[in-house]
């Protein structure tokens, strides 16, 4: 069971040479009974605590035996920790000790073959 929506969207690009010029925008949006995923299937990294004074745990799932990097970057994308973890087993998790980089946010990212997942930690 399906329930079709149409959102309206308007985009507004603001120049400093000219004044600013509108530009609308649709998009459709399909809502459904949410499915449940299968658990091999679901790729996930928490993060906590969030905010965090520096230490901070990192819990990934669904990525096992892949070759995966994780990285810390800052708010514009330069990489302030990488580790490249080899054998992931089905809950993987590391401890990192950030309390030396500035307050602020930071993404923590995942990448294995094809799939990326990042979220945001806000260190205080």
């Amino acid at each position: 069971m399906y329930k079709r929506l149409l959102y309206a969207v308007l985009v507004t690009a603001v120049s400093l040479c000219a004044l600013p010029s509108s530009l609308p925008a649709t998009a459709a949006a399909r809502q459904s009974a949410p499915r449940p995923a299968v658990a091999s299937e679901e790729k996930n990294i928490v993060v906590y605590p969030n905010p965090s004074s520096g230490v901070v745990h990192i819990s990934v799932t669904g990525f096992e035996g892949r070759k995966t990097e994780l990285r810390v970057l800052n708010v514009i994308g330069t990489v302030v920790y990488r580790e490249t973890i080899t054998e992931l087993d089905n809950r993987f998790t590391r401890t990192l000790d950030l309390s030396r980089f500035a307050s602020g946010l930071y993404y923590v990212k995942i990448d294995a073959d094809n799939n990326s997942v990042m979220r945001k930690l806000v260190i205080r």
